[in-house]
């Protein structure tokens, strides 16, 4: 079986290289420089060069593959990047899905997000089947993912590819804070961050995300979407827990959201602090 994986150098893409060689799988890697991927020296994958936004890349990455796993996408929440995201969630993935079908690729993963769903405000837990709750925010990168998923459902409708789609909750484990967009937690470990907000996340881990996206691959129904997901934690909960392994004070200072709403723009504001 031979697979393409976009994303590779990320977090959890770098974690899927190794357990798909793992299991014996002959895997290419997308790649815009050879030198984003040299942890991989040594296992057996193959690079491609190439980006989200050249099809034509695209077109000869994805030829005599059988798999796409499509985990590439920026991740960002400041307005200045929202045209960024545009190009490489939206755009990109809809670009990779016309490499795959023109290559006739048999089955299509896209990596999706809980972001693409929404989130309970009442403390009802939301399924696959919600509906997407969070425009109000105005946040690109969850506009964008939402927007990405919704073009996979459609091509895969429309008969374009088989699809199957995942949406990870919150993903820790080793390599997150190199890897992952984890700032905030960072500069809670560092004892640098004294505020936390109401609300709460859920958490799952890297291991239990990677068995799960070979699961979908293999056993998932074509045109679903799966939630990923572990514990619900309280913020305030979820920081101390970091600030206790870290040996720091946990954040003390509430902000509600009337005062993150007043100090500026919510994305701006994870910005400057995430």
């Amino acid at each position: 079986m031979k697979a393409l994986i976009t994303g590779g150098s990320g977090f959890v893409g770098s974690w899927l290289v190794r357990d798909l060689c793992r299991r014996g799988l002959d895997v290419r890697i997308l790649c815009r420089r050879p030198e984003a991927v040299q942890e991989f020296k040594g296992f057996p994958v193959e690079l491609a060069l190439g980006d989200l936004s050249s099809r034509d890349s695209l077109v000869k990455a994805c030829q005599g593959m059988d798999w796409v796993f499509h985990l590439g996408g920026l991740v960002a929440y400041s307005k200045e990047k929202r045209a960024a995201m545009e190009e490489v969630n939206v755009k990109g993935t809809m670009n990779m899905l016309m490499a795959a079908h023109q290559n006739r690729v048999k089955r299509f993963l896209h990596m999706s997000s809980v972001t693409a769903i929404g989130a309970s405000f009442d403390g009802e837990a939301l399924n696959e089947q919600s509906d997407y709750n969070l425009t109000h925010l105005d946040l690109g990168y969850f506009e964008t993912k939402r927007r990405a998923e919704g073009q996979v459902m459609e091509a895969c409708r429309e008969g374009m590819v088989d699809v199957v789609v995942v949406n990870p909750s919150t993903i820790y484990g080793a390599g997150d804070a190199l890897k992952g967009s984890r700032s905030t937690q960072i500069k809670v470990a560092k004892g640098k961050f004294p505020f936390y907000t109401g609300g709460g996340v859920n958490v799952i881990a890297i291991e239990d995300v990677i068995g799960a996206i070979w699961e979908a691959m293999n056993r998932g129904k074509t045109g679903e979407r799966y939630i990923l997901g572990g514990e619900n934690l309280l913020i305030k909960d979820l920081f101390r827990i970091i600030a206790e392994e870290a040996g720091v004070s946990p954040p003390s200072i509430y902000l509600p959201n009337f005062v993150v709403h007043g100090i500026g723009r919510m994305g701006d504001l994870l910005e400057k602090w995430g």
